[in-house]
């Protein structure tokens, strides 16, 4: 999906929720939850499969008129330092643009 798809399906009113998930030293990726449940990866224009800084994913996120991502880790700090880890799965941390 590309930015301006991800506008018009926004003003269709065909989106759930926009996902972003921060992958340990790597970026991050974002997933398009649609209203009937099917996803879809929204890819940078430079090319590549990841954004590579939070700021600047946020500034074109609402640039095409998101209002509120939800942010997951698939790894919390406390499993990357060898604590145990949670036996929930993380609901993610809503964030307001």
């Amino acid at each position: 999906m590309s930015p301006w798809q991800l506008r018009a399906a926004l003003l269709l009113q065909q989106v759930d929720r926009v996902e972003v998930l921060a992958l340990r030293c790597s970026g991050y990726a974002v997933q398009v939850i649609a209203a009937d449940g099917r996803a879809q990866a929204l890819l940078p224009t430079a090319g590549g499969r990841l954004w590579p800084s939070l700021s600047a994913l946020k500034v074109r996120l609402r640039g095409c008129g998101v209002r509120r991502i939800l942010l997951l880790e698939r790894q919390t700090h406390d499993e990357i330092i060898g604590r145990p880890s949670l036996h929930a799965a993380d609901p993610g941390m809503p964030m307001p643009l």
